[in-house]
């Protein structure tokens, strides 16, 4: 194999080369751009549990309210036993849990969302730290609260008042900007978990639709192995029951609806696709390289170029050209990746998971979590893309052999 001569050929027949290179490269960008937007909306997907630290959020769900005085638990989030936490925790794949308490309190003259919280946990609404505006985050071993800011102006709560919830008095230690926080179990008061928990426990009508123990809760946020998210879902349905509400990344994404979500199936089938059609240009580019230059491969035979020789000098001339529309179809993937990830995606949380009153002010009102669409060309994903460029490049020249044996110097000379 001459490779010299390959590079003068490649370049003599610069037109040629240039629009086989080019429509390879469309098929080399879309391979990259399909796989690259299925994990871009995977990515996004796992944005709602994301921002609260954890991989899977747990609830079960219970009847209505009999009635709504008091606290109560919202019907799509009744009580997890203290027994039941035990048991998910041994789950393998699972390294972390957060817990909560949500509960809705009717006082006489006003109604609350309230959120009890592990201050220290990582996992779980301790991120809402972050985003306190006014005062300050709770305190260990304090009985205070934190009110989302929004329900503060509406009511005119200020930063040192007390509160009175279901009989308890709170001092507020700080505004919460809610607009900022995740969107996943949402309240306008937040309570140390324990006060939360005691308020549960005291509430008769809480107790008649959902017994109640202390140390119980009825919302989890678990950190888990991205590899063992659904075999562990699948472990917490059967500990809870058909009842139980378990959010995944996967959830989220079929809640995208099928016009963005990118199933496997679809991605795998129209990366087949996209290469298929980049064979087929490459093949047919290369069949007709082949034809024109018959004459050049009789008279390399007839000068004592063995049939392997030929054929290696076409396969080299299939690879480079390959290799080069594999680093332009990455580099068409970069900038259409680049314009793509300013599309933005709006995830709808489900009622279920920030559960308001449908009779209070935005109770209605569907929730989304927004943000900008994180398309990007992983490394791993370029990388592999160019290793199948070449290995189109290696098929079609392999493939080349057949038509090039066909040639026979002797005949060649005589159409000549």
């Amino acid at each position: 194999m001459n490779f010299h001569y390959v590079v003068k050929e490649l370049y003599y027949q610069r037109r040629r080369t240039i629009i086989s290179v080019a429509g390879l490269s469309i098929g080399i960008a879309l391979f990259i751009i399909l796989n690259a937007l299925s994990l871009a909306y995977r990515e996004a997907a796992r944005a709602p549990l994301k921002e609260i630290g954890a991989d899977i959020t747990v609830q079960r769900a219970g009847n209505v309210p009999e009635e709504l005085t008091g606290a109560v638990f919202p019907c799509s989030a009744i009580t997890i036993s203290r027994e039941e936490v035990s048991k998910i925790e041994k789950i393998p794949g699972i390294t972390g849990i957060g817990q909560a308490v949500l509960v809705w309190v009717f006082d006489l003259n006003r109604a609350w969302i309230v959120l009890g919280i592990e201050r220290d946990n990582p996992i779980g609404p301790a991120i809402l730290r972050n985003f306190v505006t006014e005062g300050r985050f709770l305190e260990n071993g304090k009985q205070e609260a934190l009110v989302e800011i929004g329900y503060a102006r509406q009511f005119g709560i200020k930063l040192g008042d007390i509160v009175s919830v279901a009989g308890r008095l709170f001092p507020i230690v700080g505004l919460v900007d809610a607009s900022r926080a995740p969107k996943i179990a949402v309240a306008n008061l937040y309570l140390p978990l324990k006060d939360a928990q005691a308020i549960a426990v005291s509430s008769k009508p809480l107790q008649s639709v959902s017994p109640f123990a202390p140390g119980d809760v009825n919302l989890l946020f678990i950190k888990a192995d991205q590899q063992q998210i659904i075999s562990a879902a699948a472990a917490m349905k059967s500990i809870l029951g058909e009842k139980a509400v378990i959010a995944t990344p996967e959830s989220f994404l079929k809640l995208l609806g099928s016009l963005f979500a990118l199933s496997d199936k679809f991605t795998l089938a129209a990366s087949l696709i996209a290469m298929l059609i980049a064979i087929l240009i490459a093949f047919k580019t290369m069949a007709g390289n082949v034809s024109e230059r018959a004459k050049e491969i009789g008279v390399m035979k007839a000068v004592g170029w063995t049939q392997q020789n030929v054929t290696m000098q076409f396969l080299m001339e299939s690879v480079l050209q390959c290799f080069a529309a594999g680093l332009l179809g990455i580099l068409i993937a970069i900038i259409v990746a680049f314009g793509l990830s300013f599309m933005t995606v709006n995830i709808p949380i489900p009622w279920e998971m920030s559960p308001t009153p449908h009779f209070l002010p935005g109770g209605g009102v569907q929730l989304y979590k927004t943000l900008r669409l994180p398309v990007h060309i992983p490394a791993t994903l370029a990388f592999f893309a160019l290793l199948l460029s070449v290995f189109v490049g290696g098929f079609t020249g392999a493939l080349l052999g057949r038509h090039i044996s066909k040639i026979k110097p002797s005949e060649v000379s005589r159409h000549e």
